[in-house]
């Protein structure tokens, strides 16, 4: 034993089991602080970088914040408030992915979802029934007249004029033979035509208005009257040329009154639909075209002609509750 260093004499030391378990403690608690030293490390170094990235949360969130008011600032004015509902601006801008923005168009449904009709409900000796079958038929008669392409570009009334009784049939198909006079008949009296060169844009007509029924003066009578707008949109080559909607968006105003006539009281001939009387005009529309019995759009007008001014604003031509305005803006 060495008396100079007694632990190298202890029996447990001399003990080659007890060696082995004491280097693998030793060896296991040297891991244990390694591991303890290295997460000390980890959570020193995670504070700043935890720091950095709420910090730079925060200034995301203050650039997007910034950004929207920014944006919001710059917003169109067409945005903020809806055009007024009975006149177009004399200058706007024109966006022929949206041709309605700044006219009173622009809210209005597409197609025939903008003529609408109350429930159906008896009518004098009319049931429920026939009265929404009237209703029905004079959305037909309106929907082919003015928003159907066989007769807007194909020209072709006849099957607008089958819609009706023979009686009055026998009348309407001599009407769209002739060539029409400006307030004096032929087919414009009836039906809607475009002219030749001119198409209209994808976004398709507009409409807005109603329908109404009541009892006719006759036995067997069925009267709806029809008070409505159609807006048609029209392409232009260089829209940025233009200086308002009004140079492509033609609005024709029309107040109509249809008959549906059943019973002995009529013969069997008159059984059916009769568009009794009709009243129309048109804004911002192409006056040559016009006064030949066609449709075009304002911008088909000279360039030097002066502004419409006057009754063309008059909101009989946008707004089915007040009259059909009696000029067209068009000169005789």
């Amino acid at each position: 034993m060495d008396e100079d260093n007694p632990l190298d004499s202890h029996p447990d030391l001399m003990d080659p089991d007890w060696r082995k378990h004491a280097q693998t403690d030793a060896w296991l608690g040297a891991k244990k602080d390694r591991k303890q030293f290295r997460k000390q490390q980890k959570r020193a170094a995670r504070g700043p970088r935890r720091r950095w990235w709420v910090f730079a949360v925060f200034v995301l969130i203050l650039a997007v914040t910034t950004a929207a008011i920014v944006l919001i600032g710059r917003r169109p004015a067409r945005d903020a408030a809806p055009p007024d509902p009975t006149s177009v601006p004399d200058v706007a801008a024109v966006d022929l992915a949206r041709p309605y923005a700044h006219t009173p168009a622009d809210t209005w449904p597409k197609g025939l979802d903008g003529i609408t009709s109350p429930a159906a409900a008896a009518v004098g000796a009319f049931k429920a029934g026939a009265v929404a079958d009237a209703y029905a038929k004079v959305r037909q008669a309106i929907s082919t007249a003015h928003l159907d392409p066989a007769v807007l570009t194909g020209h072709d009334g006849k099957a607008y004029a089958a819609l009706f009784a023979p009686d009055d049939r026998d009348q309407i198909v001599p009407e769209l033979a002739k060539k029409p006079v400006k307030h004096q008949g032929g087919f414009a009296a009836y039906l809607t035509e475009i002219a030749d060169g001119y198409h209209l844009l994808d976004a398709g007509p507009r409409t807005f208005g109603t329908l109404t029924a009541r009892a006719g003066a006759k036995p067997g009578e069925l009267v709806v009257e029809a008070k409505y707008a159609v807006a048609y949109a029209f392409d232009h080559p260089h829209p940025k040329e233009l200086m308002s909607p009004a140079e492509i968006v033609t609005f024709q105003r029309l107040d109509e009154t249809y008959v549906l006539r059943s019973g002995s009281s009529f013969t069997k001939s008159s059984h059916g639909l009769w568009l009794d009387s009709t009243t129309g005009a048109y804004s911002s529309v192409g006056c040559a075209a016009a006064n030949e019995g066609y449709l075009a759009p304002g911008y088909a007008n000279p360039r030097s002609a002066a502004p419409q001014t006057g009754e063309h604003d008059a909101p009989g031509y946008y707004d089915p509750k007040y009259p059909v305005p009696t000029l067209d803006g068009c000169p005789a």
